[in-house]
């Protein structure tokens, strides 16, 4: 059986670059307030709208991406038996005492007694 080892790195740099590319969507987004090419109090400027939707778009590819190399990674740590999913606890079933019948569950017999008596009487005819 060939076995390969596992390294995280690949895992790790992109995860990194993730972050630092979310890091990046979050200067986009801050620098026209930063710089001061946004001025207080007034409509934002095309470049304002610009620099905020392209950051924000940057920052949410660079989220996704960062929880697709994480997930990447526990994936990857399961398959090299590092992780290991216990299993899950189940609550204790207990069994209800059983009761007596109650009147509809007597009513209910004794109607389904009376139908197969009717139905074995008609095909017998």
């Amino acid at each position: 059986m060939r076995t390969t080892l596992f390294t995280p790195s690949k895992y790790i740099c992109g995860m990194v670059a993730s972050l630092i590319i979310f890091l990046a969507g979050g200067w986009l987004i801050l620098a026209p307030f930063a710089l001061g090419y946004q001025p207080y109090g007034a409509a934002w400027v095309s470049q304002t709208t610009n620099d905020f939707a392209t950051g924000i778009s940057v920052a949410v590819v660079a989220l996704v991406s960062f929880a697709f190399f994480f997930l990447s990674l526990l994936g990857a740590l399961r398959a090299a038996g590092v992780l290991v999913t216990g299993p899950r606890a189940q609550a204790p079933m207990t069994q209800a005492p059983t009761t007596q019948q109650s009147d509809l569950d007597r009513t209910l017999s004794t109607l389904a007694a009376a139908l197969t008596a009717d139905l074995t009487a008609r095909r017998q005819a």
